[in-house]
């Protein structure tokens, strides 16, 4: 016999007991085997099937109280997903929908609303338990950078963007924004139409566009990926957030294919440089159109390890607010103020590179064909010298970077100083130098050097206002040398007890 609503509404309860995993699974597959559980998994669990809106859980009247079947509410859920219902008008039907039914009945349909059985499963768990019951959704992801990965140049590099990671998938004329893991982003939903109404143009004009992302039914269907990044850090929960809209985001892409491709097993889609050429033009074609929310990650060719080292280097040391302003100085001092890294209270700047290889698909996986540098690791390092910026530039008469001292090796460390920093460590030095020179007159001035000076840590006076502070230095790896590959300034660690002694 069919189970009845209370029937599934208690065996949710029973599989969100049961901390089990094999008795989850089990649960799962009876769940599963029953026409109304198998109605309530895939609903609650396709991640292509989106409602568009925030879900309430509204007390049922005493009467009529129905019990929940499938037949009563699939008008009401194709309806929402086509967006024919949606806003008020949405919220006004389900409340009456809902206070119609006894309580397990509408507990039922808050689920299905909320994309969440709220048992402690999720698709892995469901395929485990019935493999292809409910669509998996998986992007492409990065393995961390080691040139032996690399099997041929040159490769192609990418600023690595730290935003927010968002694929927008349309199927049948109808998008959303999706999360890494495939869970919906309505904070982006504003976002969708100018996306759809750009794909809709771009089809009548492009005759490559339309081949790639009209399906064999003539809809709209087709994948973008990319990161949301936000101009004003204050705001960048916003992305996360159900209640609200991140109007100020852009949508910055990198990777775009058909919606069959992406849906497909395995390694999909055409090679990296069809794929991209084909977003260039898709971005192109919104951007003639004045709209700056879309815009596309630039593609630099490198042709060895040197050349990905001078990249990431390249982007440890670009601002975001230079990134995001794509050239306009005035949008540049603007987002200057804005873009502040709360760490450091210092200007927020790039997070690394991606190395790609050209003619990769796309593998919905970790995979080697996408290789990322970050900057990941600290320690806390003591200065022991310093140095001052090149000849020519305007740091000519400022600081360079400084001098740690790592277990014995010297680390030069000239990234991550603001400006007004800069100065001041420059200006503390020079009392240093002051200092020193008044106790050695022989001392060498860093005022007519440029490879800089190094005193041993238990020569430096103890009244030195700069040499021989604890600094916290982040950096990518450490070298076959004990150095550190590209290493950046953080913070002083005053709050270390001990600092000056333990110089």
């Amino acid at each position: 016999m069919d189970m009845t609503a209370i029937d599934v509404s208690h065996l949710i309860k029973d599989i969100a007991a049961t901390a089990s995993r094999v008795e989850k699974e089990g649960l799962v597959r009876k769940l599963a085997a029953d026409p109304f559980g198998k109605f309530m998994i895939k609903w609650t669990y396709d991640p292509f099937t989106t409602f568009g809106i925030k879900p309430a859980l509204y007390q049922t009247r005493d009467a009529p109280n129905m019990a929940l079947r499938p037949t009563l509410i699939q008008g009401l859920l194709k309806r929402l997903v086509s967006r024919e219902l949606s806003g008020n008008a949405a919220e006004r039907e389900i409340y009456e929908v809902m206070a119609a039914l006894d309580e397990d009945s509408a507990y039922l349909l808050f689920l299905i609303l909320s994309k969440d059985l709220k048992c402690g499963i999720a698709e892995a768990t469901i395929n485990m338990a019935v493999p292809g019951l409910v669509p998996t959704f998986a992007v492409m992801r990065a393995q961390a950078y080691q040139e032996s990965y690399i099997k041929g140049w040159p490769q192609k590099g990418e600023y690595k963007l730290d935003g927010n990671r968002n694929t927008f998938l349309c199927k049948d004329g109808k998008g959303a924004f999706f999360t890494r893991s495939g869970k919906v982003v309505p904070a982006l939903d504003f976002l969708v139409p100018t996306v759809i109404e750009t794909a809709r143009i771009a089809v009548r004009i492009s005759a490559a566009l339309s081949a790639e992302m009209i399906d064999g039914d003539g809809q709209l269907s087709f994948m973008l990926d990319g990161e949301a990044m936000m101009g004003l850090f204050s705001e960048t929960g916003k992305l996360r957030s159900k209640g609200t809209q991140a109007t100020k985001a852009e949508l910055h892409l990198y990777d775009f294919m058909s919606y069959a491709d992406f849906d497909a097993i395995g390694s999909v889609g055409k090679p990296l440089s069809e794929r991209r050429s084909l977003l260039a033009e898709f971005v192109a074609i919104s951007v003639s159109r004045g709209i700056e929310t879309l815009q596309i990650v630039p593609q630099f060719f490198v042709n060895n390890d040197a050349e990905v080292q001078a990249l990431f280097d390249r982007a440890l040391n670009k601002t975001l607010a230079s990134y995001l302003a794509r050239g306009d100085k005035e949008r540049e001092a603007e987002l200057l103020l804005t873009t502040i890294d709360k760490a450091t209270d210092a200007p927020k700047m790039l997070e690394g590179v991606m190395i790609k290889k050209p003619d990769g698909l796309y593998e919905k996986r970790k995979s080697r064909l996408w290789l990322k540098l970050k900057a990941d690791d600290t320690e806390d390092l003591r200065i022991i010298g310093f140095y001052p910026g090149e000849p020519h530039t305007k740091y000519k008469d400022c600081l360079g970077g400084v001098i740690v001292d790592r277990a014995g090796v010297e680390v030069r460390c000239g990234g991550g100083w603001s400006n007004l920093l800069r100065e001041e460590v420059w200006r503390v030095l020079m009392s240093d130098v002051a200092a020193l020179e008044s106790v050695d007159p022989d001392c060498f001035d860093i005022r007519g050097g440029t490879k800089g000076t190094v005193w041993p840590l238990g020569d430096v006076p103890a009244h030195c206002g700069m040499l021989g502070r604890l600094i916290e230095v982040k950096f990518h790896e450490v070298t076959p040398g004990s150095s550190l590959r590209h290493p950046r300034f953080i913070r002083f660690r005053s709050d270390k007890e001990g600092e000056r002694e333990a110089a």
